[in-house]
């Protein structure tokens, strides 16, 4: 049984055929911020089963997925095996901060999507935040989306349970809930918990790494709790 989140997602999960709901609202939403070119070369930071490269992989010159799951990026690879502007890399596990896999590459437009809450410390986002300027080129831009920002996980259920109602897909999501509620995944939440990492925090953070960055006014994510930082550069 897993016993950490880098554990949980290793393994087979719960999430496996339900992150397209998520994915679908931000998809809808994103590229008022991010608008997207035959140009644009996108990096998606914690790939995961390549939700993204689905939806953008014939809309931009090239996409990279990085994530620690060997088992994500080879479902990612087996399903974009026509698609040669599209590449998965996989990250060292006990490194995940180390991006040496996309030595030399430059980037448009970075993702990061629902990955950070599962990060140890704010020392670690603060390392991620330094990767992200290292590729980033200029006149990028780069979203950390899902953020926690405030204790409570009521908030994010209702929430979300609302978008669902809305989306028609509220018995997926109850299904979903009760499924998460005896697996292992709340085991883990109960030990680890998730990491929350004020507004300020962040955009103190950001300051350190001389990064220009401001959370959108709106939800882009179908958790309304949860917010997203935008960086310019």
């Amino acid at each position: 049984m897993a016993e950490t989140w880098l554990d949980f997602w290793q393994q087979e999960n719960e999430f496996d055929d339900s992150m397209t709901a998520n994915y679908n609202y931000f998809l809808a939403r994103v590229e008022q911020y991010v608008p997207l070119s035959k140009t644009r070369r996108v990096l998606d930071i914690g790939s995961g089963p390549a939700n993204l490269e689905d939806a953008w992989h014939d809309r931009v010159a090239e996409i990279d997925g990085i994530d620690i799951s060997k088992r994500y990026n080879e479902i990612a690879r087996a399903k974009h095996a026509a698609h040669p502007n599209v590449r998965f890399h996989d990250l060292d596990a006990d490194d995940y901060l180390n991006f040496s896999v996309i030595d030399g590459k430059k980037f448009d437009v970075i993702i990061v999507m629902s990955v950070v809450q599962y990060y140890r410390n704010a020392a670690e986002v603060e390392q991620l935040l330094a990767q992200i300027k290292k590729v980033a080129a200029p006149g990028a831009k780069a979203l950390i989306c899902d953020l926690i920002v405030a204790e409570g996980m009521l908030g994010d259920i209702v929430s979300i349970l609302g978008k669902s109602l809305r989306q028609g897909q509220l018995l997926m999501m109850l299904k979903l809930l009760f499924r998460l509620r005896f697996s292992s995944y709340y085991t883990i939440r109960k030990e680890n918990g998730f990491l929350v990492i004020p507004e300020r925090e962040w955009l103190a953070m950001c300051k350190r790494q001389g990064l220009n960055a401001t959370f959108l006014p709106e939800p882009i994510t179908m958790q309304e709790e949860r917010k997203t930082l935008m960086i310019q550069f």
